[in-house]
């Protein structure tokens, strides 16, 4: 793979083909941590890198996870996240097939194995990732 041009199986493409048009996506807070009060960190389920932590849990679209297929037929389940400081974006931004309205997308890497983790969706001074959520997991400890 080249990580400067994606391949298609890395393009966007939205799962749900009758969603009304949108000039923007909506986004909202949605404050999710533990029982402690601490955010649990989120990693690469490739390497154990963090990534990120519960307490970066956004809603986008009135919904932190959504379900979308890019042109090459594969489906992904994605998490939204204000930051996420261990992905990488990557390449060129991209409005073509994105799953946003109004978001431009870019693809995102593990900073520490450069494993696909999912994309930087931004839109003027708007931004979140969206990450595949059956690549991160919960860090142990």
């Amino acid at each position: 793979m080249d990580i400067l041009h994606p391949s298609p199986e890395l393009t966007p493409y939205c799962l749900l083909r009758d969603m009304p048009e949108q000039d923007d996506c909506v986004i909202t807070d949605d404050e999710t941590r533990s029982g402690d009060g601490k955010a649990k960190k989120l990693v690469c389920a490739g390497c154990g890198n963090i990534i990120t932590d519960e307490g970066q849990r956004m809603t986008v679209d009135s919904q932190h996870r959504h379900t979308f297929f890019n042109p090459a037929g594969v489906v992904y389940e994605l998490g939204c996240f204000r930051w996420a400081p261990g992905c990488l974006p990557v390449g060129e931004s991209s409005a073509e097939f994105s799953w946003f309205a109004g978001h431009v997308w870019r693809v995102g890497v593990c900073s520490g194995c450069l494993s696909h983790l999912g994309w930087l969706f931004e839109s003027g001074e708007t931004s979140f990732f969206g990450l595949i959520v059956s690549r991160l997991v919960e860090a142990e400890g």
